[in-house]
């Protein structure tokens, strides 16, 4: 788990990531091939995250391989329908 004000502490890996706000609810459900990059080259949603939910947010992730994100991704976002999600992403 890291801290939204901590991005650079987030692992070069592929995975699913969830971003959960101070109340345990997850708002927001991602995929990378590299969890650190996507966050730390500013994510499209970051702006909004904080803006919304402030700085009491962090991000969780789940190490997976490249071939099963679109699978995980899109099965974490049907079961949490998170509120910044506003699609449910294809499976591939």
């Amino acid at each position: 788990m890291v801290h939204i004000t901590q991005l650079k502490l987030l692992p070069k890996v592929s995975g699913v990531y969830k971003v959960v706000d101070a109340d345990g609810s997850v708002i927001y459900i991602g995929q990378a091939k590299n969890i650190h990059d996507r966050w730390n080259s500013g994510h499209h949603k970051l702006s909004e995250i904080i803006s919304r939910y402030g700085l009491a947010v962090h991000i969780t992730w789940v190490e997976l391989p490249e071939w099963l994100l679109n699978r995980a991704e899109n099965a974490a976002v049907s079961f949490y329908q998170p509120k910044l999600n506003l699609k449910t992403p294809p499976v591939v």
